[in-house]
Parts: structure tokens; C-alpha cells; sequence
């Protein structure tokens, strides 16, 4: 089948759960093309392991003049979706401009779709690329489906019942997401909402020996802005007693500069170390080498939080204790006391205790890292459910080739 997958920004480095679907779809045969809406990003780092998706990567520029040249070929459509977008977005206008903008580039990309004959379009986020993909679907009748995944859906609803109505369906990664949509969003079939968690590719995950607590290794990998939660992290950490440990914070973001001002103002000096972003084998690496590994989410500014953490995936399936907090569909993944800790978001003292509890009980910590392990395994795996995912996709391609209204 031939699959065209929209993302807003490529490559992305904490987006790389995307790219490992991308290439499963390929390595399964079908004949992908993947769009992104924004400029390519040359300061995110793209792994090697996805570096063949450069072969079927593709941009037309916003408002270069092919895009523009297709928006004017198809002026009622354009003036059809530009009237919804604003009567559904007005009370937005910054969101609502960003997304009369997408008319004309999503007008080329529908244009090429039609050449190409695509089957099936799937957008990566119910915002930008949802968008883009509804305003496809209107100018050439291809199906679509949308993953919902966290603030796409938590921070505004906007044009939702119109994005994820017209989808063919509507895949989320937790159930917690499922439920948002039914309850938040009018007209929501159950039917059309399928939860398929995200993944990591286990198989290609050796099984790793009880992790080293001596000294005791405190590892946060993800990006550093306020819904991660890594100022409460840093906050437990000063008042964390312990003689013989570190911690590793491996990722870039705008709250790093402020963060690291906090790391020294609470005397944590060379307890803390700033690694930036890493490519995948050092990342790895660190998951080995890991006593804990912590992903202190919080609800931030304007709903912007998690859906389910991949480094809370990626951490179980290295077989390494995980303590997160009960935000979004983070339980279920770990399951405190039985696939890792859970805390209170933003409780300074449950996080801290939490850690101390792992450093206290090694063994207990591995036991429930093992079953973390055998749940990825069962509900997380790459292989299984990009497979799901493709599966249906083929389940729902064009039919006729012909434009709709």
C-alpha cells in the first residue's frame, strides 16, 4: 500500500518514537512518503537507525508558490476549510492563523497524493498534521486516520470534532486518552477510537543484569521544558541525604539555562550533570549503566503534559527501575509497586522518598523493573503494534480516485 505520514517537524529528537513506526511500516512493504509541515530541523539529531527515512521525506514550503498555485486551483475548498478554521478557532487567533496557513501547503501535498495515487494518509498529532490531513481528505477523498498522543488533545479541542470526526480512525496511546476524547469532544464514536500504545522496538533490546547501585546513578533522558517536571526533580535531590551518587539529565530545552542556575543554587555542583541531547547508542548506554530512572511529569502551562513517557518504555524494557508520576495514561505503564513507582506530579518529597525506597531495596527495585519488562513486551512492542497499525490502514484506503467537496 502506499501510506503518506504527516509530522510538523522532522527530524525530532523526542519525536523518534514516530520514526521507528515509519521504518517497521516500511521493512513491512508498503510505500511510504513522509511529509513534514515546518522547515527540516538540521539542529535535531536523526538517528541512524532512522536515517533511510531522508529517502522518503518531503516539504513544500508553506507559502512557496506551487502551494499557492494549488490553494488557487481548488478556491472552494480552500474558502470551505478556511471558514471552518475560523469559526471553530477564532477565540485562538494565533492557533487559528497557524492553521489557515497550512491551506496552501496542504493543497500541494493533496496535489502530489493524487499523482501518487496514495492509499492512505496518517497524521502523527491531532494538531498541525490533523489539520493538514482533513484538508487532504476534503480535496481528494483520501482516508485518513489521526494519533492522538498528549497536549495535541489536552491543551485545546478546537476543530477536533470536525479532525477526528472525519477520520477514518482515531488512534490514541492510552486509554486515559480515550476517554478524554469521548467525554471533551462531540460526536466521538467508540468505535472509531483504537488504543495502540507506543513503543519500542524490544526485541532489539538485550536482556540487561540487575543495574549497578554503587555508586547509586540517577538518569532523566527527555527534553527540558516546564511539563517534565525536572525542577521538582532537582528539588528532591537536594534534600536527598545520600553520600555516593549522581544524576544524569540527558536532553536540551529552553529551561535548561534556569535549571542548571537551580542545580547550583541547591549545591548539587558535580552530583548533577547537563549532557544535552545524545543519539540513541549514548542513550543506551546510559540506560545500562542507570540505578533508577526517573520521569517527573507534571501538567504545565495550558495542559501541556505527557501521554505515556517512551524513555518510561525504553527504561522497563532495559529492565531498569522506573519512578514517574500519575499524570495522563502514565499508570498504565508502571504500575506502582508492581512495574515501578509512582508519585504524586510536583510532590517533591513523594519523589524523593520514592528514590531513596529504590536505593534501599535493589533487589525489590529489580523485580519490579523484570516485570516492567515482561509488560512492554506484552502491550509496548514495536513489531506488534506498527503491525496493528498498518493493518489498518490497509483496512481503510481509497476506493475511487475523485475529488471531494
Amino acid at each position: 500500500m502506499r501510506l503518506a505520514i504527516i509530522v510538523t517537524e522532522y527530524p525530532k529528537t523526542t519525536e523518534t518514537f514516530i520514526l521507528r513506526d515509519v521504518m517497521t511500516f516500511i521493512e513491512a512493504g508498503a510505500e511510504v512518503r513522509l511529509f513534514y509541515l515546518a522547515p527540516f530541523r538540521h539542529d535535531e539529531i536523526l538517528h541512524d537507525f532512522a536515517r533511510p527515512t531522508l529517502q522518503v521525506s518531503r516539504h513544500h514550503p508553506m507559502l512557496g508558490w506551487p502551494a499557492l498555485g494549488a490553494a488557487m486551483r481548488n478556491p472552494a475548498n480552500a474558502a470551505a476549510r478556511g471558514a471552518r478554521i475560523m469559526r471553530e478557532q477564532m477565540a485562538e487567533p494565533v492557533l487559528m492563523l497557524k492553521s489557515l496557513a497550512l491551506l496552501p501547503q496542504a493543497s500541494a501535498i493533496a496535489e502530489e497524493l493524487r499523482a501518487w495515487r496514495c492509499d492512505h494518509v496518517h497524521a502523527e498529532f491531532a494538531g498541525h498534521p490533523a489539520t493538514a490531513a482533513w484538508i487532504i481528505h476534503h480535496l481528494t477523498g483520501i482516508p485518513y486516520s489521526v494519533s492522538c498522543r498528549a497536549h495535541d488533545i489536552f491543551r485545546t479541542q478546537r476543530l477536533l470534532a470536525q479532525k477526528l470526526g472525519g477520520a477514518a480512525f482515531v488512534r490514541t496511546v492510552s486509554n486515559f486518552a480515550r476517554d478524554f476524547l469521548l467525554q471533551r469532544v462531540p460526536g466521538m464514536r467508540p468505535e472509531a477510537l483504537e488504543v495502540i500504545h507506543s513503543s519500542v522496538d524490544v526485541a532489539a533490546i538485550p536482556l540487561q543484569e540487575p543495574p549497578r547501585v554503587d555508586p547509586f546513578h540517577i538518569l532523566y533522558v527527555g527534553s527540558l521544558q516546564s511539563r517534565k517536571g525536572v525542577d521538582v526533580l532537582l528539588e528532591a535531590l537536594g534534600g536527598l541525604g545520600l553520600t555516593d551518587w549522581y544524576c544524569t539529565l540527558a536532553g536540551d530545552g529552553p529551561e535548561r539555562p534556569a535549571l542548571e542556575a537551580r542545580a547550583k543554587a541547591l549545591g548539587l555542583g558535580n552530583k548533577v550533570r547537563f549532557l544535552g541531547k545524545q543519539g540513541f547508542d549514548r542513550i543506551a548506554e546510559l540506560y545500562r549503566k542507570a540505578s533508577v530512572v526517573v520521569a517527573p511529569s507534571i501538567i504545565g502551562p495550558r495542559g501541556r503534559t505527557e501521554g505515556i513517557p517512551n524513555v518510561m518504555i525504553e527504561a522497563l524494557a532495559f529492565r531498569r527501575p522506573a519512578i514517574s508520576t500519575t499524570v495522563s495514561g502514565i499508570p498504565e505503564l508502571i504500575r506502582d509497586g508492581h512495574t515501578g513507582r509512582l508519585v504524586a506530579p510536583g510532590s517533591v518529597e513523594d519523589l524523593r522518598q520514592a528514590i531513596l525506597d529504590i536505593q534501599a531495596d535493589p533487589e525489590g527495585a529489580f523485580r519490579m523493573a523484570c516485570a516492567g519488562r515482561d509488560h512492554v513486551e506484552a502491550e509496548f512492542d514495536l513489531k506488534k503494534n506498527a503491525l496493528r497499525q498498518l493493518e489498518m490502514f490497509a483496512s481503510h484506503t481509497a476506493p475511487a480516485w475523485k475529488a471531494a467537496g
